[in-house]
């Protein structure tokens, strides 16, 4: 069996003929057989990653197909192979089944280059070949990079958002990202590991630098582990308001925790429930109602008051 068995799909894209300039875009790394999409990994710019093991790719690499578009699944190169040992040890670690779905890549750049410092050259020069040849630069650039608020949308969707990058290339950019990763809507749920001197780290340091890899498993496994207790108490019916009266005349404000709706409900009238996404417990009329400890309960049922 494979060590690692998990195929990686990607689109490639041939920016000019005469240059050895290639994009790589729409990247992800499938676990099991699920095509949902679970969480995202941003890194610099695509580095090694090929598709060597198809036939026709080495004619696509030298220029001489006639398409500019090569896509396909392939083996995880080295640097993903440690993405994917960092996210089935956290999930491992945390009791938790193994992932099921997809993980996106996304790069501060998308062009390819394995020489960091060749990386911020290709870039510039991959810029002016795709307006000489009419390709749309966007394509070097992922919106979710360059958008705030299509990052904070992008990761607020997902389960978890691994970040690292190699030190010193689009520092300007990763500037601007640290600062939008401080959003608390998305901040608990974004995962790195920084080295002794500080410095967030790539992903290809964790094999030669292993602390760093345990250091990403841990702050990875800590963050699962708090998700999961989160989900356990999303179960059941809070109680959020009482009327202050009982009996026949009892009335409360419950939410249900499996989608955070909100109901008045009187005890052993069940059938009467109308759930909203309002904020019931806080509108004018029901914020006088006392606050009821916020007891939860399995079934609303059983309640009897």
């Amino acid at each position: 069996m494979l060590k690692y068995p998990e195929q990686v799909f990607a689109r490639i894209i041939r920016v000019d003929h005469e240059e050895e300039l290639f994009l790589r875009l729409d990247t992800s790394i499938q676990f099991g057989k699920s095509s949902n999409l679970l969480g995202l990994v941003i890194m610099t710019n695509p580095g090694s990653f090929s598709f060597r093991d198809h036939e026709d790719w080495i004619n696509f690499k030298e220029g001489f197909t006639t398409y500019s578009v090569f896509e396909g699944y392939g083996k995880p190169d080295l640097t993903m192979q440690n993405v994917i040992k960092v996210i089935r040890e956290a999930y491992h670690s945390s009791n938790l089944t193994p992932p099921n779905g997809r993980v996106k890549i996304v790069n501060l750049s998308s062009i390819i280059e394995n020489k960091k410092d060749l990386v911020e050259h290709k870039h510039s020069l991959a810029l002016e070949k795709m307006l000489e040849n009419k390709i749309t630069t966007n394509l070097i650039n992922e919106p979710i990079i360059n958008n705030e608020y299509e990052f904070i949308k992008t990761c607020n969707e997902l389960d978890f958002v691994l970040v690292g990058f190699a030190d010193g290339i689009f520092s300007s950019r990763i500037s601007r990202l640290l600062n939008w990763i401080e959003n608390p809507a998305i901040k608990d749920k974004v995962i790195y590991a920084r080295d002794n001197q500080g410095r967030l780290s790539h992903p290809r340091r964790w094999r030669t630098e292993p602390y760093l890899m345990e250091k990403c498993i841990s702050i990875f496994r800590g963050f699962l582990t708090r998700q999961s207790e989160v989900s356990f108490k999303r179960e059941g019916y809070t109680f959020l308001r009482w009327n202050g009266l009982y009996s026949s005349d009892a009335k409360f404000v419950v939410r249900d925790n499996s989608n955070g709706l909100q109901s008045v409900f009187t005890p052993g009238r069940v059938q009467d429930l109308v759930w909203t996404s309002a904020d019931l417990a806080n509108t004018p009329e029901l914020s006088k109602w006392d606050t009821f400890a916020c007891e939860t309960v399995d079934d609303l049922e059983e309640v009897a008051f």
